[in-house]
């Protein structure tokens, strides 16, 4: 069954287009990452954002090309892991990663609020709030008019938000008077408490490699395209972090008053109030863009789990021009709007615990897939049939089951120091509750045996 209605007939992006729109849905420019440097110490900090791409990026991108290319369903990660484990852990699957865009994209709409206030310095709480929530219908509109129309504007977006960075680096390091690594570590912390509070910021920095692989069925030849964006991303995202980072410390300093939205003003400080400018307004754009394209990948997910049966049948609906799906966005809208209350450092906390465990799927999912492929008539009904398996020539991980057991051995790590800090450590985001916790993850099975008893039929629509 195909994602999008012929009705539609909606033209596919790119791999140019991809390759911008995996960055952006990445990291769209080194906005957010500030925190980190106030709160961990600038050297703790920068060692994160140089370590953490090996430890954690490369890995996952690694796995989602793999995946991507001998599965380019849509659906991605969420099929994956219905195809190697069955229904329920791959609706578990679909599900925590779901719950984490949500909190992701609140970030976004909160941030874009914040660059405002390089301008609008004594903006109220309830200003906030409807600037949020406004960027966040805007985007929603952007989506609603189709993949292209996003991969195009991507690019254009991702141009604007290289310029102040790549200004700020250059004029950064000519303007070198300090060590940007003094201090490694906060004065007040222990070396593991200042990882730890820079640790879940910087798993969200460096998190959504799996987030456009919802959108393989709107993707040009997505056997391709998927392993080559995923792969330029990587240095590319990592190059966006450290460098402007490195030179911001290294000529502007003031290291401990680097808090949300502080790129502006070491911008300021090291080309002046049109460098400061333009570094704030990049923020607005970044933002906008990172949340545009994550609302393309979150919007998708419920609309190809209801297709399997697996959500209630409305979120099936797609416009008949567009073929997007009108209620998954309208409902997406409505739960971002809320989520734009909160505050950054929370949605960080919450995103990271989350996003840790569907991950750890995502390696399970191809652990499985590479010792049992799923033959003809044994994949889960819903499953095209077209992607039930890829060729010799696609892209694969070059090393065996030891080899990627090793390769996700450092992700399974920081999943348990996430964990751990999350629930009991100093420098963790404030969720102390186990009941939270509890609650995000009880969601996945509640929700599954309630949809399961609310839904039509024996099996899946159109099985």
């Amino acid at each position: 069954m195909g994602s999008v209605p012929a009705a539609g007939a909606p033209r596919k992006a790119t791999t140019f287009q991809l390759v911008f729109m995996t960055y952006a849905v990445i990291c769209s420019g080194a906005y957010g990452l500030e925190q980190m440097v106030s709160g961990s110490g600038p050297g703790m900090a920068l060692l994160t954002l140089i370590v953490l791409p090996f430890l954690w990026s490369i890995p996952i991108s690694l796995t989602c090309a793999e995946l991507s290319a001998r599965y380019p369903v849509e659906g991605g990660y969420y099929r994956w892991a219905r195809m190697a484990f069955g229904d329920f852990t791959g609706y578990v699957a679909g599900w925590l990663v779901y719950l984490a865009i949500f909190m992701t994209n609140g970030m976004f709409a909160v941030l874009f609020a914040n660059y405002l206030e390089y301008w609008f310095p004594d903006m109220s709480d309830m200003t906030h709030w409807v600037i949020a929530a406004g960027i966040v219908w805007a985007t929603i509109w952007l989506n609603w008019r189709g993949i292209r129309l996003v991969g195009s504007a991507s690019v254009i977006m991702t141009i604007l938000i290289f310029l102040p960075f790549i200004g700020m680096t250059i004029l950064g390091l000519l303007q070198w008077r300090q060590n940007p690594f003094d201090p490694f570590v906060h004065p007040e912390l222990t070396p593991i408490s200042a990882f730890g509070a820079g640790l879940m910021i910087a798993i969200w920095l460096y998190s959504g490699y799996e987030k456009l692989t919802t959108n393989a069925g709107e993707v040009e030849n997505p056997r391709r395209a998927f392993p080559i964006a995923l792969l330029v991303s990587v240095p590319l995202v990592a190059g966006t972090y450290v460098l402007p980072t490195l030179a911001g410390l290294a000529s502007h300093g003031h290291w401990a008053d680097w808090g949300e939205s502080y790129f502006s003003v070491a911008a300021q400080g090291v080309g002046g109030p049109i460098l400061g400018t333009m570094m704030a307004a990049g923020g607005l754009v970044s933002n906008a863009c990172i949340l545009m394209v994550t609302i393309l990948g979150q919007s998708r997910l419920p609309m190809v789990m209801a297709e399997d049966g697996f959500f209630p049948a409305v979120f099936r609906r797609t416009h008949p021009r567009y073929g997007t799906p009108t209620v998954a966005l309208v409902f997406g809208g409505i739960v971002l709007t809320l989520l734009c209350r909160l505050k950054f450092a929370d949605l960080a906390g919450l995103f990271s615990l989350v996003q840790v465990f569907a991950y750890l799927l995502i390696y399970a999912a191809l652990l499985r897939l590479r010792s049992h492929p799923p033959r003809a008539g044994s994949a889960p009904q819903g499953l095209p049939l077209e992607v039930r398996g890829g060729g010799a020539e696609d892209f694969r991980i070059p090393f065996g089951r030891v080899g990627i057991v090793a390769m996700t051995l450092p992700s399974v790590g920081i999943a348990a120091f996430v964990v751990f800090q999350t629930v009991w450590g100093e420098g963790g985001p404030g969720l102390r509750s186990l009941w939270t916790i509890a609650l995000l993850f009880g969601s996945a099975p509640a929700t599954y045996f309630l949809f399961r008893r609310l839904r039509r039929g024996p099996g899946p629509p159109g099985a």
